[in-house]
């Protein structure tokens, strides 16, 4: 189920804070109620009291690190949410993840840097929400009990229906914030029949949730990936001035194969992902009529063209790749190119 794919919440998260939307009805009540994305992946912070508190405790002092940031900017309040493919309990593994995103979103100033408020929300398919709240109540009561504050907390269930991809914010507590009133409620994230409620991908793939992946859309995402990044640099080396030794660098590539939201996602397993990638491309362009033309070193390709026909070569070497199968190599651990022509 499309809903319970984390690369598929991410993305439906991010459309609600771009500047243009999908939706049918052209709504885009986020963005204009003053959200903007602000972080994926970032990591939170205790003040030093909590951190001394948590350390007596099983839950560790170590600070949570949420999927998404929403930052309102006008009021410096935060939603801070974090995906799951379905809800839990009490006892579950990630309840301690849950115990420290309440505990650090109490005090938003420390946690997220900005004064304001922040508001702990679960992104989870719509039929789990009813079962997510009931935790996070318990769990909030019992984070009081242990003498620690608690953050207001709440619910975006995902939905397909005939119409399309929706919504539904729903919080713990009344708020006299405008800008959260606004939101709370069921949107339209895309318009579109029910076999087809996936978003553009923003984030085509996700390192941090592959393993979370069913290994068709897993393959689906890479593919998106790689496509894209092969793409950016066609257009790279289409552009250049022949003869000339052309610099592909891995992150330029990455963050058009992102809409350049790459520029606010932290996770470490990026450097990684884009060292395979542009290693991947490398031996892909170092064949043939290239063979020897083409140097690799950490996040970037050398790449000299010494004419036009070098470059046609080189193009046509990218856009011809299979990136179907490599996606199945690499969803499999078998990144070997050495045999792609």
């Amino acid at each position: 189920m499309l809903t319970r794919d984390p690369v598929f919440q991410v993305n439906s998260c991010l459309w609600l804070v771009s500047k243009s939307t999908p939706a049918k009805d052209g709504r885009r009540p986020y963005y204009d109620a003053g959200y903007r994305l602000r972080s994926l992946g970032a990591k939170l912070a205790f003040s030093s009291e909590t951190r001394a508190k948590l350390s007596g405790k099983s839950w560790g002092p170590q600070p949570p690190e949420p999927d998404l940031l929403f930052h309102h900017l006008q009021s410096g309040d935060h939603l801070v949410l974090e995906c799951k493919a379905s809800s839990f309990g009490e006892e579950s593994s990630t309840s301690g993840q849950a115990r420290k995103l309440l505990i650090s979103c109490a005090e938003a100033n420390t946690a997220v840097g900005v004064d304001g408020q922040a508001v702990v929300i679960y992104v989870l398919p719509a039929e789990d929400c009813q079962r997510q709240v009931e935790t996070l109540t318990a769990l909030a009561a019992e984070v009081v009990e242990a003498g620690f504050k608690t953050a207001t907390y709440g619910t975006l269930g995902l939905s397909i229906d005939e119409t399309g991809l929706w919504a539904e914010l729903r919080v713990s507590a009344a708020t006299d914030a405008e800008h959260l009133a606004e939101i709370v409620g069921r949107v339209l994230v895309v318009a579109g029949a029910s076999n087809d409620a996936r978003p553009l991908y923003l984030i085509p793939y996700d390192p941090t949730a592959s393993s979370n992946q069913a290994p068709e859309e897993r393959e689906y995402c890479h593919r998106i990936l790689l496509e894209r990044f092969y793409l950016a640099a066609v257009q790279v080396i289409g552009t250049a001035d022949i003869p000339d030794c052309v610099v592909i660098k891995a992150d330029d590539l990455f963050r058009q194969a992102t809409y350049a939201v790459s520029d606010k996602w932290q996770a470490k397993e990026l450097s990684p992902l884009k060292g395979k990638l542009i290693h991947g491309m490398a031996t892909l362009l170092n064949k043939k009529s290239l063979h020897g033309k083409v140097t690799v070193n950490n996040h970037h390709v050398e790449l000299r063209l010494g004419n036009e026909d070098d470059r046609q070569t080189a193009i046509s070497r990218l856009l011809k790749a299979n990136t179907t199968q490599l996606a199945m190599n690499a969803s499999s651990g078998q990144m070997d190119l050495d045999n792609t022509d």
